[in-house]
Protein backbone atom coordinates (compact mmCIF):
# COMPACT_ATOMS: atom_id res chain seq x y z
CA UNK A 1 0.00 0.00 0.00
CA UNK A 2 1.84 3.24 -0.94
CA UNK A 3 1.51 6.46 1.25
CA UNK A 4 0.61 9.38 -0.92
CA UNK A 5 3.21 12.33 -0.55
CA UNK A 6 1.94 15.86 -1.26
CA UNK A 7 4.78 18.12 -3.41
CA UNK A 8 3.79 21.63 -2.61
CA UNK A 9 4.49 24.07 -5.65
CA UNK A 10 4.46 27.70 -4.93
CA UNK A 11 2.12 28.10 -7.47
CA UNK A 12 -0.33 26.49 -5.88
CA UNK A 13 -0.67 27.84 -2.52
CA UNK A 14 -0.31 31.38 -4.67
CA UNK A 15 -2.66 33.82 -3.59
CA UNK A 16 -4.11 31.43 -0.16
CA UNK A 17 -2.81 33.34 2.41
CA UNK A 18 -3.76 37.39 2.69
CA UNK A 19 -1.20 38.45 5.06
CA UNK A 20 0.49 41.23 6.07
CA UNK A 21 4.53 41.45 4.93
CA UNK A 22 6.15 40.09 7.83
CA UNK A 23 3.81 36.55 7.25
CA UNK A 24 3.99 36.95 3.28
CA UNK A 25 8.01 36.51 3.72
CA UNK A 26 7.40 33.53 6.37
CA UNK A 27 5.04 31.86 3.81
CA UNK A 28 8.03 32.11 1.15
CA UNK A 29 9.90 30.70 3.55
CA UNK A 30 7.69 27.77 4.79
CA UNK A 31 7.36 26.67 0.80
CA UNK A 32 11.08 26.70 0.19
CA UNK A 33 11.26 24.44 3.08
CA UNK A 34 8.50 21.96 2.22
CA UNK A 35 9.89 22.02 -1.44
CA UNK A 36 13.20 21.41 0.01
CA UNK A 37 11.48 18.24 1.87
CA UNK A 38 9.57 17.08 -0.70
CA UNK A 39 13.23 16.95 -2.71
CA UNK A 40 14.76 15.06 0.51
CA UNK A 41 11.80 12.71 0.88
CA UNK A 42 11.66 12.01 -2.76
CA UNK A 43 15.56 10.64 -2.29
CA UNK A 44 14.33 8.39 0.53
CA UNK A 45 16.28 10.86 3.27
CA UNK A 46 13.37 10.52 5.65
CA UNK A 47 14.77 11.51 8.40
CA UNK A 48 16.11 14.79 6.87
CA UNK A 49 12.95 15.31 4.97
CA UNK A 50 10.88 14.96 8.62
CA UNK A 51 13.42 18.11 10.04
CA UNK A 52 12.77 20.03 7.20
CA UNK A 53 8.77 19.56 7.51
CA UNK A 54 9.39 20.49 11.19
CA UNK A 55 10.83 23.79 10.45
CA UNK A 56 8.71 24.57 8.02
CA UNK A 57 6.00 23.72 10.43
CA UNK A 58 7.73 26.20 13.11
CA UNK A 59 6.94 29.32 10.47
CA UNK A 60 3.45 27.89 9.83
CA UNK A 61 1.76 25.73 12.42
CA UNK A 62 -1.22 25.59 10.64
CA UNK A 63 0.26 24.26 6.98
CA UNK A 64 -1.97 20.95 6.47
CA UNK A 65 0.86 20.16 3.92
CA UNK A 66 3.99 20.66 6.04
CA UNK A 67 2.04 18.64 8.78
CA UNK A 68 0.73 15.97 6.60
CA UNK A 69 4.61 15.38 4.56
CA UNK A 70 5.91 15.09 8.21
CA UNK A 71 3.48 12.38 9.01
CA UNK A 72 4.67 10.28 5.98
CA UNK A 73 8.39 11.16 6.65
CA UNK A 74 7.66 9.74 9.87
CA UNK A 75 6.02 6.64 8.97
CA UNK A 76 8.26 5.65 6.22
CA UNK A 77 11.14 5.33 9.06
CA UNK A 78 9.18 2.53 10.52
CA UNK A 79 9.83 -0.59 8.27
CA UNK A 80 6.57 -2.17 9.95
CA UNK A 81 4.03 -0.06 11.88
CA UNK A 82 3.86 -2.94 13.83
CA UNK A 83 6.76 -2.77 15.23
CA UNK A 84 6.54 -2.57 18.82
CA UNK A 85 10.14 -1.17 19.35
CA UNK A 86 10.33 1.97 21.24
CA UNK A 87 11.55 4.51 18.57
CA UNK A 88 9.47 2.66 16.17
CA UNK A 89 6.41 2.94 18.43
CA UNK A 90 7.38 6.63 19.05
CA UNK A 91 7.73 7.39 15.09
CA UNK A 92 4.14 5.43 14.26
CA UNK A 93 2.21 7.54 16.78
CA UNK A 94 3.90 10.73 15.88
CA UNK A 95 2.52 9.95 12.13
CA UNK A 96 -0.72 9.11 13.51
CA UNK A 97 -1.64 12.34 15.12
CA UNK A 98 0.25 14.39 12.43
CA UNK A 99 -2.62 12.47 10.12
CA UNK A 100 -5.63 12.54 11.64
CA UNK A 101 -4.85 16.44 12.64
CA UNK A 102 -5.20 16.97 8.74
CA UNK A 103 -7.57 14.36 8.64
CA UNK A 104 -9.85 16.67 10.97
CA UNK A 105 -9.63 19.92 8.09
CA UNK A 106 -11.97 18.13 5.56
CA UNK A 107 -13.91 21.26 5.10
CA UNK A 108 -10.57 23.47 4.35
CA UNK A 109 -8.37 20.93 3.06
CA UNK A 110 -10.63 18.13 1.80
CA UNK A 111 -7.81 16.63 -0.72
CA UNK A 112 -5.18 16.34 2.05
CA UNK A 113 -8.07 14.84 4.82
CA UNK A 114 -9.05 12.09 2.62
CA UNK A 115 -5.49 10.95 1.63
CA UNK A 116 -4.71 11.48 6.03
CA UNK A 117 -7.86 9.29 6.54
CA UNK A 118 -6.06 6.68 3.93
CA UNK A 119 -3.17 6.19 5.33
CA UNK A 120 -4.30 6.22 8.90
CA UNK A 121 -6.35 3.07 7.03
CA UNK A 122 -3.05 2.09 6.44
CA UNK A 123 -1.31 2.01 9.73
CA UNK A 124 -3.87 0.39 11.24
CA UNK A 125 -4.31 -1.95 8.59
CA UNK A 126 -1.03 -3.02 9.07
CA UNK A 127 -1.48 -3.34 12.50
CA UNK A 128 -4.07 -5.46 11.94
CA UNK A 129 -6.86 -3.54 13.36
CA UNK A 130 -8.92 -4.03 10.38
CA UNK A 131 -12.14 -1.93 12.30
CA UNK A 132 -10.15 1.00 12.62
CA UNK A 133 -8.79 0.65 9.38
CA UNK A 134 -12.37 -0.01 8.00
CA UNK A 135 -13.11 3.24 9.23
CA UNK A 136 -11.06 5.55 8.11
CA UNK A 137 -10.97 4.28 4.49
CA UNK A 138 -14.49 4.95 4.55
CA UNK A 139 -13.92 8.11 5.56
CA UNK A 140 -11.73 8.80 3.12
CA UNK A 141 -14.28 7.69 0.98
CA UNK A 142 -16.63 10.01 1.68
CA UNK A 143 -14.69 13.06 1.54
CA UNK A 144 -13.37 11.62 -2.15
CA UNK A 145 -15.51 9.28 -3.30
CA UNK A 146 -13.50 8.90 -6.46
CA UNK A 147 -10.40 7.24 -4.39
CA UNK A 148 -9.99 3.73 -6.15
CA UNK A 149 -7.09 2.86 -3.57
CA UNK A 150 -9.75 3.56 -0.81
CA UNK A 151 -12.40 1.67 -2.18
CA UNK A 152 -10.06 -0.81 -2.94
CA UNK A 153 -8.25 -1.24 0.31
CA UNK A 154 -11.43 -1.33 2.36
CA UNK A 155 -12.32 -4.61 0.43
CA UNK A 156 -9.52 -6.00 1.72
CA UNK A 157 -9.58 -5.00 5.11
CA UNK A 158 -13.13 -5.98 5.83
CA UNK A 159 -12.22 -9.23 4.00
CA UNK A 160 -9.25 -9.67 6.53
CA UNK A 161 -11.78 -8.78 9.38
CA UNK A 162 -14.25 -11.21 8.34
CA UNK A 163 -11.55 -14.00 8.68
CA UNK A 164 -10.16 -12.62 12.04
CA UNK A 165 -13.68 -12.99 13.44
CA UNK A 166 -13.82 -16.30 11.92
CA UNK A 167 -10.13 -17.50 13.27
CA UNK A 168 -11.52 -15.89 16.57
CA UNK A 169 -14.67 -17.37 16.87
CA UNK A 170 -12.55 -20.85 15.90
CA UNK A 171 -10.20 -19.94 18.95
CA UNK A 172 -12.61 -19.67 21.03
CA UNK A 173 -14.53 -22.70 20.33
CA UNK A 174 -10.84 -24.86 20.56
CA UNK A 175 -10.90 -23.21 23.99
CA UNK A 176 -13.99 -24.14 24.58
CA UNK A 177 -13.76 -27.69 23.70
CA UNK A 178 -10.19 -27.32 26.01
CA UNK A 179 -11.70 -26.07 28.67
CA UNK A 180 -14.30 -28.93 28.80
CA UNK A 181 -11.81 -31.39 28.31
CA UNK A 182 -10.22 -30.03 31.60
CA UNK A 183 -13.45 -30.27 33.33
CA UNK A 184 -13.72 -33.69 32.25
CA UNK A 185 -10.27 -34.42 33.56
CA UNK A 186 -10.70 -32.76 36.68
CA UNK A 187 -13.97 -34.49 36.97
CA UNK A 188 -12.31 -37.58 35.91
CA UNK A 189 -9.21 -37.05 38.63
CA UNK A 190 -12.02 -36.56 40.93
CA UNK A 191 -13.62 -39.64 41.07
CA UNK A 192 -10.39 -41.08 41.27
CA UNK A 193 -9.98 -39.14 44.06
CA UNK A 194 -13.31 -40.44 45.33
CA UNK A 195 -12.64 -43.91 44.50
CA UNK A 196 -8.96 -44.11 46.29
CA UNK A 197 -10.72 -42.46 49.40
CA UNK A 198 -13.38 -44.54 49.74
CA UNK A 199 -10.28 -47.68 48.86
CA UNK A 200 -8.58 -45.86 51.84
CA UNK A 201 -12.17 -45.62 53.96
CA UNK A 202 -12.72 -49.48 53.34
CA UNK A 203 -8.99 -50.93 54.11
CA UNK A 204 -9.00 -49.11 57.46
CA UNK A 205 -12.58 -50.01 57.90
CA UNK A 206 -11.48 -53.96 57.41
CA UNK A 207 -7.92 -52.94 59.30
CA UNK A 208 -10.18 -51.39 61.88
CA UNK A 209 -12.50 -55.39 61.99
CA UNK A 210 -9.50 -57.01 61.67
CA UNK A 211 -7.89 -55.73 64.54
CA UNK A 212 -11.29 -55.55 66.64
CA UNK A 213 -11.38 -59.61 65.61
CA UNK A 214 -7.93 -59.65 66.83
CA UNK A 215 -8.79 -58.42 70.26
CA UNK A 216 -11.98 -60.50 70.28
CA UNK A 217 -9.69 -63.55 69.43
CA UNK A 218 -7.43 -62.42 72.20
CA UNK A 219 -9.68 -61.68 74.39
CA UNK A 220 -11.19 -65.45 73.73
CA UNK A 221 -8.33 -66.61 74.56
CA UNK A 222 -7.54 -65.28 77.57
CA UNK A 223 -10.82 -66.52 78.75
CA UNK A 224 -10.46 -69.75 77.91
CA UNK A 225 -6.90 -70.32 79.09
CA UNK A 226 -8.53 -68.50 82.45
CA UNK A 227 -11.17 -71.05 82.38
CA UNK A 228 -8.25 -73.90 81.79
CA UNK A 229 -6.62 -72.10 85.04
CA UNK A 230 -9.85 -72.28 86.85
CA UNK A 231 -9.99 -75.54 85.90
CA UNK A 232 -7.26 -76.84 86.53
CA UNK A 233 -6.95 -74.84 90.36
CA UNK A 234 -10.28 -76.66 90.95
CA UNK A 235 -9.17 -79.82 90.07
CA UNK A 236 -6.34 -79.53 91.88
CA UNK A 237 -8.34 -78.26 95.00
CA UNK A 238 -10.37 -81.28 94.76
CA UNK A 239 -7.21 -83.45 94.77
CA UNK A 240 -5.84 -81.87 97.61
CA UNK A 241 -8.74 -82.27 99.59
CA UNK A 242 -9.36 -85.74 98.65
CA UNK A 243 -5.18 -86.33 100.08
CA UNK A 244 -6.12 -84.39 102.73
CA UNK A 245 -9.39 -86.52 103.66
CA UNK A 246 -7.18 -90.20 102.95
CA UNK A 247 -4.47 -88.53 105.25
CA UNK A 248 -6.70 -88.47 108.09
CA UNK A 249 -8.73 -91.35 107.96
CA UNK A 250 -5.08 -93.09 107.76
CA UNK A 251 -4.47 -91.25 110.95
CA UNK A 252 -7.50 -92.47 112.42
CA UNK A 253 -7.03 -96.25 111.71
CA UNK A 254 -3.49 -95.72 113.38
CA UNK A 255 -4.96 -94.01 115.94
CA UNK A 256 -7.01 -97.12 117.08
CA UNK A 257 -4.60 -100.10 116.88
CA UNK A 258 -2.72 -98.54 119.49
Amino acid sequence: MKLHVIVILLLSLAGSFVVSPVHAESTRKERRLINRGNDLYKERKFVEAQSVYEEALKENATSAEARYNLGLSQIRQVVNPADSTPAARTLTEAARKNFADVAAMARTKPGLAAKANFNLGNIEFHVKDYQKAIDYYKQALRIDPSDDKARKNLRIAQKNLQKQNQDKNQNQDQNKDQDKDKKDNQDKNQDQQQNQNQNQDQNKDRDKQKDKQQNLSQQAASQILQAVDNKESQTRARVNRANKGEKSEAAGRNTRRW
